[in-house]
């Protein structure tokens, strides 16, 4: 496939140049282990509620043959870390890589410090190949650094910022594939605006000890998306006990979310050796409202959800999100962007493969306008929401992002504590003898 790249040559907003990519299908094999790495203000900024901004922080080489996300969980009072931005020109997986700039978004009016954690990267190995090899590729040789430094925490109490210095101890984690997925129901009534960016109160999610969460794509809700979680407070360590009681909505439309209303879907998955009984507990099914587009308008759907979970395979390929039309862009104004179809299988979930891969934003989700399809039945991509960070346009036949699709294989609580179990009796010994290929 031949898309169009577009990029910044010497910053942001500076020189843009286009070239041409002949992409062929690919896929990769994880680790099972994931590295963190502490992204750090590198300058005072101004920040407005709802106007992304493009941020310096404290340059982060990655070796070749990484992949990185976002930890969840808001990490900054004032905001969350959408994406990231490489130094210079986007680089391929298998090369060697350097970030040095974020794309930031205010949930609240501020003064970010230079020194603040703004977030916190994870960072995956993978070994990459060509699709139809990938299921003879061997796991990669992961080498876990232990970095301790030093930054601002900082947290909202009554409206107040507070910092705190702190060391930061740059671990990684076992990562065991398997996760549950809780529902964010709206527990208030709330009215939005299209690119209005919102905290929504949400019924109350106890997240166990040795957990990370990560949204899962396509939009559970017709007026927009779930950009990350909020635990009130002093941020936690992932080995802690947490609790949601906000999420993050970014409005695609105007509209009015009511209590009770499906805004969105969190995959929680187990890190680390912890005993099973103590993360995966017993749940009923609930009720909750579903908001969805369909020929007659807006659709409201009282539907009830029994808890479920999966088992995500380590190996999986990427499909390339090519836009479809030609569109103007504001900034800070999301716009729903046809792209080429893409065909989910049944039984996948997709994740967005982080770094900026087009000069004018990033996208920030899967655009749904029909009933969301389940996970087990799969699925069609059309469109997508893209997330300006300046005026500008985009051009039929450019990459707008990348996506990982993972397979899954999905059971009810009592499979999926099963699961665990067997993972959790292969020693640490024996684990991170498989990690460095020595088995």
């Amino acid at each position: 496939m031949k898309v169009e790249m577009t990029y910044w040559v010497d910053e942001i907003g500076g020189k843009l140049e286009r070239r041409e990519l002949e992409l062929k299908p690919f896929g990769y094999r994880m680790a099972p282990v994931t590295q963190w790495e502490m992204l750090i203000a590198d300058e005072d900024i101004t920040v407005e509620k709802g106007k992304p901004v493009i941020l310096k922080v404290k340059p982060i080489y990655l070796p070749e043959n990484t992949m990185v996300g976002p930890l969840s969980i808001m990490r900054h009072a004032l905001g969350v870390v959408q994406d990231v931005v490489e130094c210079g020109i986007p680089e391929r997986v298998e090369d060697e890589k350097c970030i040095n700039k974020v794309l930031f978004i205010p949930v609240e009016s501020g003064e970010v410090k230079k020194d603040d954690l703004i977030g916190v990267l994870k960072v995956f190995y993978i070994r990459a190949g060509i699709l139809n090899r990938i299921f003879g590729l061997n796991p990669p040789k992961v080498e876990i650094k232990r970095e301790v430094t030093e930054a601002n925490i900082t947290w909202r109490d009554n409206g107040n910022v507070y910092r705190k210095r702190a060391k930061l101890d740059a671990l990684g984690y076992t990562r065991s594939h398997i996760g549950v997925w809780e529902m964010l129901i709206a527990d208030e009534d709330i009215t939005v605006k299209k690119g209005d960016i919102v905290r929504v109160n949400i019924k109350e999610i106890n997240l166990p000890p040795s957990t990370v969460v990560v949204p899962l794509s396509i939009m559970r809700n017709a007026y927009g998306t779930v950009l990350d979680v909020v635990e009130l407070g002093r941020p936690k360590r992932v080995e802690d006990e947490k609790n949601l009681q906000q999420a993050i909505f970014l409005a695609v439309e105007d509209g009015k979310i009511e209590k009770g209303d499906l805004i969105g879907v969190i995959s929680v998955y187990y890190v680390g050796l912890t005993e099973v009984e103590s993360v995966i507990q017993e749940k009923s099914p609930e009720r909750v409202r579903m908001i969805y587009r369909s020929g007659e308008g807006i659709i409201k759907k009282e539907v009830t959800v029994e808890p479920f979970g999966y088992k995500r395979s380590p190996v999986a390929k990427w499909e390339v999100l090519v836009a479809d039309e030609n569109k103007e862009l504001r900034y800070g104004e999301p716009a729903v962007v046809k792209v080429k179809k893409v065909k989910v299988p049944p039984n996948t979930i997709v994740y967005p493969l982080h770094i900026m891969r087009h000069a004018y934003g990033t996208v920030v989700d899967i655009f749904c306008d029909c009933i969301p399809w389940r996970v087990e039945e799969g699925g069609v991509i059309q469109k997508v929401v893209f997330l300006p960070v300046m005026d500008g346009k985009i051009r039929e036949g450019e990459m707008l992002g990348v996506l990982n699709f993972y397979n899954v294989e999905v059971g009810r609580l009592e499979k999926i504590r099963g699961w665990y179990s067997k993972w959790v009796k292969m020693s640490e010994k024996e684990f991170m003898a498989y990690v460095e290929g020595l088995q």
